[in-house]
C-alpha cells in the first residue's frame, strides 16, 4: 500500500505540472515559488501558478499553508512517486527485453514467430501493471510460458526431422524404383536372348522373390 503524500491530494493536472517543470530543468525552489502564484491556465507560457487551488478540496487546503508547495514536500513526493517509479520501469523494461531476447534466437517457425512478436509487445506493458504482490506469480507464469515455448520448439524440430526423413525415404524409394525398372529390362533382355546360363524359370524366381516383379512370359514364334 502506498504511503499517502500531501501532493497526492492535488489535482492530476498539478502533479503533471510538477513533473513537467522538473523535467524542463526547473529547481525545487523555483517550482515552489511558482506554485504560490495566482493560477493561470497559461502557466507554461506566462509562468503563472500551476495549481488551481479552487479545485482543491477544502479539507485538503489545510495541508498547504499559504497555498504553496514546500521544497521538501516537492522533493519527497517526486522521489517516491516519480523517480522510484521511473527506475522500476527501466529495470522492468530491461527484464522484459532480456526475456524477449531469450526467445529471439530460437528461430521459431513463422506462425510461432508471429506469436512471439505479439508477446514481446505485451511483456513490458504487463510488467508495468502488476503490483508487488503479483510479481512472483507473474514471473512464475513467464517461466511456465518459457517451458511451453521450449517444448513447442522441440516439437517443431521433431517435425522438421520427420520431414527430412520422409524426403530421404522418397529418395530411396525412387532409387529402388529405378533399380527395379533397370532389372526388369535387363532380365527381359536376358530371357529373350536365352544365353543358357539362366533358365526362364530361374529368372522369374529371382524377379518374384527378390524384387517382387511379375514373372516374364516369353512368346514363342
Amino acid at each position: 500500500m502506498k504511503q499517502p503524500l500531501k501532493i497526492d491530494r492535488l489535482p492530476q493536472s498539478a502533479q503533471d505540472a510538477i513533473k513537467l517543470l522538473y523535467d524542463r530543468g526547473r529547481t525545487w525552489v523555483e517550482i515552489a515559488e511558482q506554485s504560490a502564484r495566482p493560477y493561470s491556465a497559461e502557466w507554461e507560457k506566462d509562468a503563472g501558478g500551476f495549481i488551481d487551488w479552487v479545485q482543491v478540496e477544502t479539507d485538503d487546503l489545510d495541508l498547504f499553508p499559504g497555498l504553496c508547495l514546500a521544497k521538501s514536500t516537492l522533493q519527497r513526493w517526486f522521489d517516491l512517486r516519480v523517480s522510484q517509479v521511473r527506475a522500476q520501469v527501466l529495470a522492468e523494461s530491461a527484464k522484459a527485453r532480456e526475456w524477449a531476447q531469450a526467445f529471439a534466437g530460437n528461430d521459431l517457425a513463422g506462425s510461432n514467430a508471429a506469436v512471439m512478436n505479439a508477446m514481446r509487445d505485451q511483456v513490458f506493458t504487463l510488467m508495468q501493471k502488476v503490483g508487488p504482490g503479483d510479481q512472483a506469480k507473474f514471473l512464475e507464469g513467464l517461466n511456465l510460458l518459457s517451458l511451453t515455448l521450449s517444448r513447442l520448439q522441440r516439437v517443431e524440430l521433431q517435425a522438421k526431422r520427420v520431414e527430412v526423413d520422409q524426403r530421404k525415404i522418397k529418395i530411396l524409394e525412387d532409387r529402388e524404383k529405378m533399380a527395379r525398372e533397370n532389372l526388369d529390362q535387363a532380365t527381359q533382355q536376358a530371357a529373350k536372348k536365352g544365353t543358357g546360363q539362366f533358365s526362364l524359370e530361374d529368372i522369374n524366381l529371382l524377379r518374384e522373390r527378390t524384387f517382387g516383379l511379375p514373372p516374364l512370359v516369353i512368346a514363342h514364334d
